[in-house]
């Protein structure tokens, strides 16, 4: 990956340890690195609103924005596919019988 700030190297750390799995498959795509670019884009954004327009303090401003587009929650022991907010990876629909 190209040079990271801050926020970027804080994302790839928490996916590698909570989302392994996702990870892997955005690297298999060669999705990783505008996967990562895209929640830190969308985090500032959310920043920004909830501090500036929305007027919340920066602490639950920060909650707010990363657990929505940054931290995402650890996966399930079970096969999943990639978290539902980033749209880099496209899934074919599912098979129909009939």
């Amino acid at each position: 990956m190209p040079e990271k700030n801050r926020l970027s190297q804080m994302i790839l750390s928490h996916w590698e340890e909570h989302c392994p799995r996702m990870v892997a498959e955005l690297r298999e795509h060669n999705h990783l690195e505008n996967a990562v670019m895209e929640a830190e884009e969308r985090t500032a954004d959310l920043l920004y609103d909830l501090i500036c327009v929305k007027k919340l303090p920066y602490r639950e401003a920060w909650e707010m924005a990363t657990r929505e587009w940054a931290f995402l929650p650890t996966e399930d022991p079970l096969p999943s596919s990639a978290h539902p907010n980033l749209t880099l990876i496209k899934k074919s629909p599912p098979a129909t019988s009939g």
